[in-house]
């Protein structure tokens, strides 16, 4: 009888830890539960100093929608009249990756009497938790991490 009773007291133990295991997955799509972050769309990216340019290259990124971005580059402090290409890659940088948009996507920037600029592109909804990076280069060269202006992994903005 107390080997029954034992056996009893287990088994009501281990139904216990089973429903709280089952529990604390289902409390957490539950109301009381702290929300869990959703994506926001928003990226962002530094260039501190431009390769053989100078000056710098900031670029902000925001959902436009479910399926679309928008992308929009600043430069500062870059010689006046100066054509500049850019594009977003997916990868890091050094991965020499694919853009993310075909290379109409992304206008080039003429620099302005101030040494700014700026250009914005519609392109595919970037995917959280992707990598995903920024490249300037000179409009008359093929695209590459290592011979253009510079390169900047984006950070996903919470």
């Amino acid at each position: 009888m107390k080997h029954d009773l034992n056996q009893a007291a287990r088994l009501s133990a281990m139904g216990a830890v089973c429903a709280l295991a089952l529990a604390v997955p289902a409390a957490l799509h539950g109301q009381d539960a702290p929300a869990m972050a959703k994506p926001t769309g928003k990226w962002t990216a530094t260039i501190a100093q431009l390769n053989t340019l100078r000056g710098a290259a900031d670029l902000s990124v925001s959902a436009k929608g479910e399926k679309e971005s928008r992308a929009k580059l600043s430069l500062r402090l870059v010689p006046i009249n100066r054509q500049v290409a850019w594009d977003i890659v997916a990868g890091r940088c050094g991965d020499e990756g694919r853009p993310v948009a075909a290379a109409a996507a992304f206008r080039q920037i003429l620099s302005r009497n101030d040494g700014s600029g700026e250009a914005m592109a519609t392109i595919p909804a970037l995917e959280a938790g992707n990598p995903y990076y920024v490249r300037v280069f000179s409009p008359g060269e093929v695209p590459s991490d290592r011979t253009g202006f510079g390169c900047a992994n984006m950070s996903e903005v919470p």
